[in-house]
């Protein structure tokens, strides 16, 4: 990536614009302003809560006002599949009028479009500074780092853990497992590489593991040495299945620990998700309301589980199947820019394979179709950097 097209430490907080310094600040507001009530008490709204409604409302009203002087931010989210998470967010807005909490509803569509906004936003202006994809990959692979380092700062505290552990640096795989293909294919040195990639393979997560799996499909046009590594895992891994037997190598690896091997000795998300679908089935068209159908339904049932852990099945609870098109069509239109005649053969394979790992990972985590929660920061931030980066090139080729 050329040593012109790097940034250092010291650049990567050296910004402009208010919408990016607030982005860099929501890291360590979040570090800090734990959650001080219980999981099960949805109604309640304490001062982490209330901090958190002020931080969305600044969020929106800064880059409201930077959509108004900065074109880029403007072409990005009407010329690109950003526009079709912007239709799902404002349908999701738009069931307050037959959600079953009106306000639950009303906040989190709201949150959900004041961090859209901020991080596009803060993206249109580092583009509009250096005008380099290559910087733009770099800050975001910083950003994970401190996404990381607050996030176990986060749970020291809250836990009580010590900081930098194993414990805590292996809990941060959803700040750490969406960024995983772009690291690993990209020559953006060891130190990142190191962080995010051991923290990714290590996170013990049957989720970051099938992102890592079926992303791999995606690689293409990719460095020789890069491949020889698939190989050789796909080799290691077919040889312990015929030298064994598949039952073994899937109760020593995916289902270690577990009493048996299929879907009902998971972590849980088979009553999760059968709940999820029964429940759904009885209002399919328009949901429960946004959030609102993951709150009373899926965490009035399980207990300390916020939401379906899966963001389609979260839209169908929420908005129906009309809100599950829009938020369908939107991951469609992704990979399919990702794919972009526009792009390098180089980034085709980085940004395929990191919209593969996305999508696996909402089927499987909280994250996007839901409350601002998880991997949504880390997912929405791969999607609007290959939303830019795409705008970049295609720029540079009808020019």
């Amino acid at each position: 990536m050329g040593r012109n097209n790097k940034l250092s430490i010291r650049n990567f907080f050296l910004i402009e614009g208010l919408p990016t310094y607030l982005l860099l600040l929501y890291p360590f507001f979040l570090a800090f302003i734990s959650r001080q009530r219980d999981l099960n008490d949805v109604t309640t709204i304490d001062t982490s809560a209330l901090s958190q409604i002020i931080f969305s409302v600044f969020a929106f009203l800064v880059s409201m006002l930077e959509l108004r002087s900065n074109k880029t931010l403007r072409v990005l989210i009407t010329k690109t599949p950003v526009r079709w998470f912007l239709y799902y967010i404002i349908f999701c807005f738009l069931s307050v009028f037959w959600s079953i909490d009106f306000n639950l509803t009303l906040y989190r569509a709201f949150e959900n479009m004041s961090f859209l906004l901020l991080i596009c936003a803060s993206f249109s202006i580092l583009y509009n500074k250096y005008k380099s994809p290559s910087i733009l990959i770099y800050w975001v692979l910083y950003y994970a780092i401190l996404l990381i380092l607050t996030g176990t700062l986060k749970r020291s505290l809250l836990w009580g853990l010590p900081l930098f552990s194993i414990d805590t640096l292996l809990l941060e795989q959803m700040n750490s497992a969406p960024f995983f293909f772009l690291v690993l294919l990209l020559p953006v040195g060891w130190f990142l590489k190191s962080i995010i990639v051991s923290i990714s393979i290590f996170s013990l997560s049957n989720t970051a593991y099938l992102g890592m799996l079926f992303g791999s499909l995606g690689i293409s046009g990719v460095k020789r040495n890069i491949k020889i590594i698939f190989i050789l895992i796909f080799a290691t891994v077919t040889f312990f299945i015929l030298f064994y037997d598949l039952t073994t190598f899937l109760q020593n690896t995916i289902f270690y620990g577990k009493d048996g091997v299929g879907f009902e000795y998971t972590s849980g998300r088979d009553a999760i998700y059968e709940l999820a679908i029964n429940e759904g089935m009885k209002k399919p068209l328009l949901g429960y309301g946004f959030a609102a159908g993951d709150t009373y339904i899926i965490s009035a049932n399980f207990e300390r589980i916020i939401g379906a852990h899966n963001g389609f099945l979260s839209a169908f609870l929420g908005t129906g199947i009309f809100g599950l098109i829009l938020f369908i069509w939107f991951f469609i239109k992704t990979f399919k820019l990702a794919k972009s005649k526009f792009l390098p053969k180089k980034y085709k394979a980085v940004f395929s394979s990191s919209i593969i790992f996305v999508l696996i990972y909402t089927f499987g985590n909280p994250g996007l179709g839901t409350r601002v929660y998880g991997s949504w920061i880390s997912s929405t931030i791969i999607i609007v950097l290959i939303s830019i980066v795409y705008l970049h090139f295609k720029r540079i080729i009808r020019t």
